[in-house]
């Protein structure tokens, strides 16, 4: 009962937002996120602690400023998904175009190898959006999600995500469908910027200078297959409008030797979203815990750290750096 009930619920404010005028609707969402930046202290604490790692020197207003915007973006993101269905490839260029800079060329860059394209991605902007409107220029691809814990949720919105010809992969036993079409000259894309449990495909990886658990998966797949790996990602536009932009290609570094490869290829995409979320923090999912796991030597929790602890355990990190 409770599982329906908040499926009806998430259909009907889906179905409000919707119906509403794009301007009306991105107003009133907004204040949403303001509110909620103002009522939950957990995931502001969360973002909070995360941005201190990842900026330590921007002032406490200055990164107070980027998570606000951050609440906001997400709900932009909500926006978008409630209204994925409505495009169509004849509608999706007045929302979305793609970089003119870093967009097709890189695309096609990676599809002239002949392979299959292993795209990495992260939550920025309206990351629901990209894989959609891809599809609808005409690249329709398989991406890896974990599914959700409310069955009913979950079916309708796997309907949302592939109504432009996509494919779902249920993160839960993935790597089979995985191997088999990037084997196939398929294209798959992943989140990598999440914390990913060290005891599954997790290895620790320098994120911001400070380690954090990182899926290996897609370095283990791009070593297995050689396909090469695109880096994609959604900009938000002035005028309230998108862009699909492409970093070029990487090539994967192939020694032999299977855990130096998985670490430094890890290591290097890390590098990549890092710079990414640098171009555009306010875009990113700062409410996540994404230092959660830490090696052993560390504090075992960060977001457990008084502010006082939070810089020295910082300090002492820059410091190890600057040593080497």
């Amino acid at each position: 009962m409770e599982s329906y009930l908040v499926y009806a619920l998430a259909r009907v404010a889906l179905g409000f937002f919707r119906s509403l005028p794009r301007a009306s609707a991105v107003r009133l969402l907004e204040l949403l996120a303001a509110l909620c930046y103002l009522i939950d202290s957990r995931h502001r604490h969360i973002a909070r602690v995360n941005l201190k790692i990842a900026f330590p020197d921007l002032s406490r207003g200055q990164r107070d400023t980027i998570a606000r915007k951050s609440f906001k973006n997400t709900a932009h993101n909500l926006l978008e998904i409630s209204r994925l269905t409505q495009l169509t490839p004849q509608s999706v260029s007045l929302l979305v175009t793609y970089d003119p800079d870093f967009g097709l060329n890189n695309f096609e860059a990676a599809r002239r190898q002949g392979k299959g394209i292993l795209y990495i991605t992260g939550h920025f902007s309206a990351w629901e959006l990209l894989p959609t409107a891809h599809a609808l220029y005409g690249h329709p691809l398989s991406f890896v999600t974990r599914p959700l814990d409310n069955p009913l949720l979950e079916r309708y919105l796997l309907h949302i995500r592939e109504a432009a010809g996509n494919r779902v992969i249920s993160r839960k036993h993935s790597a089979r469908h995985i191997l088999e079409t990037l084997k196939g000259a398929g294209s798959v894309g992943i989140l990598m910027d999440q914390n990913t449990d060290p005891q599954q495909d997790g290895i620790f990886s320098d994120f911001f200078g400070v380690p954090a658990a990182t899926t290996s998966s897609v370095a283990l797949f791009a070593l297995r297959t050689g396909v090469p790996v695109l880096p994609g990602y959604l900009t938000s536009t002035t005028d309230g409008h998108y862009a699909i932009k492409f970093l070029p290609p990487l090539d994967v570094e192939d020694t032999g030797d299977k855990e130096h490869d998985l670490k430094i290829n890890t290591c290097r995409f890390n590098r990549v979203m890092e710079g990414i979320i640098r171009e555009q923090p306010e875009s990113w999912l700062w409410g996540h815990r994404r230092w959660w796991y830490q090696p052993p030597g560390n504090p075992p929790n960060l977001y457990s750290l008084s502010e006082k602890e939070l810089d020295t355990f910082l300090l002492r990190r820059r410091s190890k750096m600057v040593s080497g």
